[in-house]
């Protein structure tokens, strides 16, 4: 049995619209294809203004360039 924790990737803020102002709802993903059912889940998905994502927890250099990934 593999108890380890997986390994997150992405950091996704979603940010909706309240009568109170913004509310950034946080979603830490370990592949992108999660967030949908994030999303889904609610707050309610036309209430969203933006959705900014992140890599988060570099692998290889987190400056790493399309042309230097090429030689890995």
């Amino acid at each position: 049995m593999d108890n380890s924790m997986p390994t997150i990737r992405w950091h996704a803020t979603a940010q909706h619209r309240t009568e109170a102002g913004l509310l950034d709802v946080e979603h830490d993903l370990e592949e992108l294809a999660e967030l949908h059912c994030l999303i889904e889940r609610g707050p309610h998905w036309d209430s969203i203004e933006k959705i900014v994502i992140l890599r988060v927890n570099h692998i290889s250099d987190p400056a790493l360039t399309i042309e230097a990934s090429n030689e890995l």
